[in-house]
């Protein structure tokens, strides 16, 4: 059982934020337990190398079964993963903006809740990266095949950094308060092409991208520092007071702060102990 966290080698920083490894394996004649996945602003390049999931919208009640590649867009909405009895994922999490760049194409509303097919968007080296990594011989054979295919693809692209990027990289680090004028400002670009340019690049509005990462923000925070109290985690995330937080909690998890916690508890990685 695996649960780890790890960070790219340091030429694919400016893209990758980190790599996420997952290997579960349960009873199969026992359902594996259900992860629930509230609103979050990462999006990523995911591998499922052994099983599938399954994710359930449990506002809508519909389900859809993912792509063995799958490229994660923003996710606006909550969504309960049911898993393989046997289940191996290895996830390339980007950059706040950096999706976009690597796929070479704005993020439409097409992406907006959805897992796209990555062999449906990128060249037939995704297919054959996706065939060496399920016949490695170990974890760490996983992180190389992937960073040898990442530091290609990203060899081809124009890297450098611009006012935008670090905007977008403010937004995502400081989500507390929101200043649409200043941060158009400081990416240089005027209101309306501020907002058109990083809807492209992120694909929701800044506004949007900021509530997203508070509640983010406050979600792992609670995680971290479990004794303390839901008002203070409000307060330290940049919300006005606890009312502030719980209508943001609805909206983006679908229940209450404690709700959201207990749920959470029954994640693969809690019963497992290993995350």
């Amino acid at each position: 059982m695996l649960y780890r966290l790890i960070q790219p080698s340091l030429p694919l920083r400016a893209f990758i934020r980190q790599y996420m490894l997952l290997h579960f394996e349960f009873d199969k004649n026992t359902p594996a337990p259900v992860k629930v996945f509230p609103v979050t602003p990462q999006q990523s390049l995911v591998f499922y190398l052994r099983g599938s999931v399954t994710a359930v919208n449990p506002a809508t009640g519909t389900s859809a079964m993912f792509a063995k590649i799958a490229i994660n867009g923003p996710q606006l909405s909550r969504f309960d993963f049911h898993i393989s009895p046997n289940y191996l994922m290895f996830s390339v999490d980007f950059q706040p903006g950096a999706l976009s760049k690597f796929l070479r194409m704005p993020l439409t509303d097409a992406f907006i809740d959805d897992r796209i097919d990555a062999e449906a968007l990128l060249n037939p080296d995704i297919h054959q990266l996706y065939e060496r990594m399920v016949n490695a011989s170990n974890y760490e054979s996983l992180v190389q095949l992937a960073e040898t295919y990442l530091w290609k693809r990203i060899q081809s692209l124009k890297t450098d950094v611009r006012p935008l990027d670090r905007v977008i990289q403010l937004i995502a680090d400081n989500p507390t308060q929101f200043l649409v004028d200043e941060w158009a400002s400081q990416a240089c670009l005027s209101v309306s092409q501020f907002e058109r340019r990083i809807t492209q690049q992120i694909g929701i509005s800044p506004r949007l991208f900021a509530r997203t990462n508070r509640f983010h923000k406050a979600v792992l925070l609670k995680d971290q520092n479990p004794t303390l109290d839901w008002l203070s985690i409000a307060i330290q995330s940049g919300y006005t007071d606890y009312q502030h937080l719980v209508k943001d909690f609805k909206q983006f998890a679908g229940a209450k702060p404690n709700s959201l916690l207990k749920a959470q508890a029954s994640a693969p990685e809690r019963i497992l102990g290993i995350g």
